[in-house]
């Protein structure tokens, strides 16, 4: 049976969203600022214009200033989308690798509604000074995919680990405590399972006799005639 994505521990699924969703999308944008000739770090630069102005997507340098709190802006921003991802996912009781791929592309969605829809230019993500359109709408789509990934990957670890899957993964297994090792009068008790046990062996394999003399007579205990000072059975 198909594990939930919905009850994915958050502590698990939110590192895992973020990070994928960071690296995805800015392996995406490095990529198309390549084709364009430009450094493969610009769109990260370009983010920083929020403090440094129309400048900063014209910087090439590739530096702390620009590219390291551009890195930064960037990975805050999936991490908060990756939390935005899964508590969508949780609104839901169940769900599978469909409801991740719908809530990671559904957040995807809305993150560019809310950062060139609602957003004054001065606080977006400034993809779009260095990228065309559909740059930055794949950008986007590679947010969302990430998102996505992280959110399956963290059900299927989920799966792996203690307190996170119904039924017999929910506690941790006590180890079966060692059997001490068996004596020779129980070896012969218990045999191998290729080895007859001796306590249900024939006491007549010939088949000679196959029932007990002395069900018939005169009910005496013992075989033969009895002696005058013997008592029948009774």
């Amino acid at each position: 049976m198909t594990r939930p994505i919905a009850m994915a521990r958050f502590d698990l699924a939110w590192p895992l969203a973020g990070a994928c969703a960071a690296v995805l999308s800015a392996l995406v944008l490095g990529a198309w600022a390549a084709a364009r000739g430009l450094p493969v770090w610009m769109p990260l630069n370009a983010t920083t214009h929020a403090l440094h102005g129309p400048a900063a997507a014209g910087t090439t340098a590739l530096d702390l200033g620009h590219t390291g709190l551009g890195a930064a802006i960037h990975v805050a921003s999936c991490f908060f989308w990756a939390a935005v991802a899964i508590w969508l996912v949780r609104r839901v009781p169940r769900g599978g690798a469909g409801l991740a791929w719908l809530a990671g592309l559904a957040t995807a969605a809305m993150a560019g509604l809310v950062d060139y829809g609602l957003m004054p230019a001065r606080l977006r993500p400034g993809w779009e000074l260095v990228l065309p359109p559909l740059g930055v709408a794949t950008g986007l789509a590679a947010l969302g995919v990430g998102l996505s990934l992280g959110m399956i990957a963290a059900g299927a670890m989920g799966r792996r680990l203690p307190g996170t899957a119904a039924g017999r993964d929910r506690y941790p297994s006590a180890p079966r405590p060692a059997e001490p090792p068996l004596s020779a009068v129980e070896r012969l008790r218990h045999p191998a399972p290729h080895v007859l046990d001796q306590r249900q062996q024939r006491v007549d394999p010939a088949g000679a006799v196959t029932e007990d003399p002395n069900r018939h007579g005169s009910g005496d205990k013992q075989p033969g005639d009895p002696t005058h000072d013997e008592r029948p059975d009774r």
